[in-house]
């Protein structure tokens, strides 16, 4: 049973991934409404870094309330008073939205580092277990 356990903590950890936010003005968010046949586009974020969003990149919009909304890249229509994205069935007006957008790009090195602590916590606790197997416990009388 404990290996059971162990295993799907360490599959969990699998899932799991961590991700760089960048942030982009609302002109870098308007270049990738559409984009070429096959190519990637290139956005300046606001501290000067250069990231290049793909179509599976993971691109976010946040209303003035603070909630985050997940926006396709090049999938999307930005006009003088709204953004509309059909395929998430998103219409927003761009006053209910904070001016500039929100590039995810996954982090490899936080993401092998948070792995990498999952799986030592649990051979942390097999190697617990294992070494205190057969002796009493703090909940034995001793009697």
């Amino acid at each position: 049973m404990k290996k059971l356990v162990a295993l799907l903590v360490v599959l969990s950890f699998a899932s799991m991934a961590c991700y760089n936010t960048y942030y982009i003005s609302m002109d870098q968010l308007k270049e990738l409404q559409s984009a070429e046949q096959g190519q990637n586009k290139v956005a300046n974020t606001e501290r000067g870094k250069a990231v290049e969003v793909a179509p599976e990149t993971r691109l976010f919009v946040r209303d003035t309330d603070g909630k985050k909304y997940p926006v396709t890249p090049y999938n999307f229509k930005v006009t003088q008073s709204q953004l509309v994205a059909s395929d998430r069935d998103y219409i927003f007006m761009l006053d209910q939205l904070k001016d500039k957008g929100e590039v995810e790009l996954l982090s490899t090195w936080k993401t092998v580092g948070l792995i990498t602590a999952g799986a030592g916590a649990v051979v942390a606790l097999i190697i617990v277990t294992i070494a205190t197997a057969g002796k009493k416990s703090f909940s034995s009388t001793g009697e």
